[in-house]
């Protein structure tokens, strides 16, 4: 006989209701009533790591296995049930129905305002990361802070060329740009390198807000200097959140641009922490002390062997003559 595929019809959806709303109750003491008449959105308290429940496919080792659904529960990020709190702890299983952990990270609508740490790219590239808001003393406007590669194609734009959130990769459209390129700073592919950098003016200032993903929220004061074994954090658009480590405080590097490659100078290394700390499209993420949240560099390479190279923060922003929102 031919295994009937699960629909969402209204019968699986009232027995997915009670799944969700069980689990809800379980976890946070929160009853079916309360959650639907008294609680806003989802009930969830304020602050959770768990995002949200679903019912669908059971995932086991990557891949979906056939004929088995589960009670999905969305997380930000998967952690040991050892270092979490009693209520966060999710069981096995609600009413005979096994649970599944889907890791999320933080779900944002896809529309403006946005804040940092999203995609975001010159309408030629294919996409990398809003790294944060800077300004000018004196001036009203709103700059874009990421990298050269990112908002000005590596060299190969030009000033008022339109800047795309998100990037032409995830969707972005050259009539709807969030910004315009304003300055950058050449790489130079025959002599050392400091920065891979540049700056575009936001169109509306009320489109980006000066916040950053991943729980970061606002930069601190004041930028500080990497130090060995410091502990940073960044949000980018493709591995999200991720803390890592500080290795390195004056790597000379050679980054590989398309067919062309630039040398850099007294750069930062940084080694991820349970995993890769960035990832292709990271580009231009603002890289944060991970307890004061004040800026340490700008990430702008990496490789495939958990090492991420990151700019000095400092010298960027004395280039553009601006300071982080």
């Amino acid at each position: 006989m031919e295994e009937r595929v699960p629909v969402a019809d209204g019968r699986l959806l009232e027995n997915a209701r009670q799944y969700k709303s069980e689990l809800l109750n379980r976890m946070f003491g929160i009853s079916a009533f309360a959650a639907e008449s008294e609680l806003e959105g989802t009930g969830l308290p304020a602050g959770s790591n768990v995002m949200g429940f679903g019912f669908g496919a059971k995932v086991t080792a990557g891949a979906a296995v056939t004929g088995e659904t589960a009670v999905r529960v969305y997380v930000r990020t998967k952690v040991s049930a050892a270092s979490l709190p009693g209520s966060e702890v999710i069981p096995s299983e609600v009413n005979g129905m096994p649970t599944d952990v889907v890791q999320v990270g933080d779900v944002v609508a896809l529309a403006r305002p946005t804040k940092c740490g999203v995609s975001v790219g010159h309408h030629e590239i294919t996409t990398g990361t809003l790294g944060c808001l800077v300004g000018r003393q004196g001036s009203d406007d709103h700059l874009i802070l990421s990298n050269n590669h990112v908002l000005a194609n590596a060299n190969d734009a030009s000033l008022g060329d339109p800047i795309l959130e998100p990037g032409p990769l995830d969707g972005g459209v050259p009539d709807e740009p969030i910004a315009q390129l304003t300055d950058f700073e050449p790489l130079d592919f025959s002599g050392p390198n400091r920065m891979d950098a540049a700056i575009a003016a936001v169109l509306n200032r009320e489109d980006v807000e000066p916040e950053i993903l991943g729980g970061i929220e606002r930069p601190q004061q004041p930028v500080v200097p990497g130090a060995l074994y410091q502990s940073v954090r960044k949000h980018g658009r493709t591995t999200l959140h991720t803390i890592g480590v500080v290795m390195d405080l004056a790597a000379d590097i050679n980054v590989r641009y398309g067919t062309k490659s630039a040398a850099f100078e007294d750069q930062l290394a940084v080694s991820g922490v349970g995993g890769q700390f960035s990832s292709g499209g990271d580009s231009g993420s603002l890289v944060v002390d991970a307890v004061t949240r004040c800026p340490v560099g700008l990430l702008f390479a990496g490789g495939g062997l958990g090492t991420t190279f990151v700019n000095p923060i400092g010298p960027v922003l004395d280039r553009f003559d601006v300071e982080i929102l």
